[in-house]
């Protein structure tokens, strides 16, 4: 058994991130929510892609292959979440593999709304009424390892 004690985003193209306070307003709060420490690298746009790329790419590139030549069609997210799924386990059984090595997490928008209104408007609001500021630092050493 694995366990999580932190989690390490890398990203580039770091003025999308910014446009969206959420995102590093949920990074200030991840230690709270999740109790795990958390750590966010930017790096300027085209520079060093990550594992998380990779397996996107992958999954993408499979799914559109699927679509040209089994006449398969995906039309929305939903779509796209159920053929990698499915995709993913058969991949792992022909590996005479039990669990897949990519775990494919599907949300539905009414979800990630509830997330947003329960979670970051009351964040939004106490930052904008207090004036409340929190910071998250990462050591680069952490980052080098």
């Amino acid at each position: 058994m694995y366990y999580v004690n932190s989690r390490r985003s890398f990203s580039d193209g770091a003025c999308a991130h910014f446009k969206n306070n959420t995102s590093i307003l949920n990074l200030i709060h991840h230690k709270i929510d999740f109790d795990l420490d958390a750590c966010w690298t930017f790096t300027a746009t085209g520079h060093g892609k990550g594992a998380g790329d990779g397996i996107g790419a992958v999954l993408k590139s499979v799914a559109r292959r699927a679509t040209l030549s089994k006449n398969i069609l995906m039309s929305n997210a939903k779509d796209f979440y159920e053929f990698s799924q499915k995709q993913q386990l058969e991949t792992a059984r022909r590996s005479n593999k039990d669990i897949p090595g990519v775990h494919i997490f599907f949300l539905e928008s009414n979800e990630v709304e509830e997330a947003k209104n329960t979670f970051l408007k009351a964040r939004s609001e106490k930052l904008r009424t207090t004036g409340e500021k929190s910071f998250c630092f990462c050591s680069l050493m952490s980052v080098l390892i």
